[in-house]
């Protein structure tokens, strides 16, 4: 078994997004961590020939095989159960639309060997922003629905305090805790209940009193559209981003571009 690997789990509707997420794997990966990719049976030979960097492509069906209509929610699934394979004690959850743009290196994910790195904060880089143009942007208040969800987690848990947020990705997830939420709960019933994979597993790490060092988020996260234009309008570049950041989301599900 692996101690850490990079994992991202994805399918032929984002392979151009995933081509640049592996090149820029094949680019950057200064200690070779491994890299591990699951998709659909029916993908397997498309991205096996079109990728340019991999270590293995595994099958969704091998991971979970309970049918959950929507693709969005499924992947969740997916994402979790990913432990079940036990490739690896640690593993980097890299969602599609990211890449890097700069060296990493073990260290950036482990604190030490058994101790990983977390992502928790307030969301404040996202919210900052919501709460100031959600009324022009969108239909909803961003603040207002991401509490609900968890609140409820928390509850879940019997943990009061200040609500944390637990990415965006990469996340840095430990399989030990996975199967800890998975035999308490059940991940099946906890992802159907809040389909939140980041703070089930946030909240389940401080239930369970694993072991962590909190961290800023690992990459720049453009959640919006109009959060991407804006940017964009004031003149930031990848550049300005790097001594903060390891890399980018370009959300795929607003249809940003692939690159900043």
């Amino acid at each position: 078994m692996e101690n850490i690997i990079l994992y991202c789990k994805s399918y032929d509707g984002d392979l151009d997004r995933v081509i640049e997420l592996s090149n820029s794997i094949k680019k950057y990966n200064k200690d070779n961590i491994p890299f591990y990719i699951s998709v659909p049976s029916k993908d397997v030979s498309l991205f096996k020939n079109k990728l340019p960097h991999y270590t293995q492509i595994i099958e969704d069906e091998s991971v979970f095989e309970h049918k959950i209509p929507s693709g969005w929610h499924y992947q969740q699934y997916i994402k979790a159960f990913f432990y079940k394979l036990k490739i690896s004690k640690y593993y980097v959850s890299l969602d599609s639309d990211c890449y890097f743009f700069k060296d990493f290196y073990i260290k950036d994910f482990l604190y030490k060997e058994d101790i990983p790195y977390m992502v928790m904060t307030q969301h404040g880089d996202m919210l900052e922003w919501t709460d100031r143009y959600h009324k022009e942007c969108f239909p909803f208040n961003p603040r207002e629905s991401h509490e609900e969800d968890y609140n409820f987690i928390k509850g879940v848990f019997n943990r009061e305090g200040k609500i944390y947020h637990y990415g965006p990705n990469p996340f840095i997830w430990n399989t030990e805790v996975w199967e800890w939420l998975d035999k308490k709960i059940g991940i099946i019933k906890a992802f159907a209940d809040r389909p939140n994979e980041l703070n089930w597993y946030g909240e389940a790490t401080l239930a369970k009193g694993d072991k962590f060092m909190p961290c800023d988020p690992l990459f720049k996260c453009f959640h919006y559209e109009a959060q991407y234009s804006f940017y964009k309008q004031l003149g930031w570049t990848e550049e300005h981003l790097k001594p903060q950041y390891m890399g980018v989301v370009m959300q795929s599900n607003c249809d940003l571009p692939i690159k900043y």
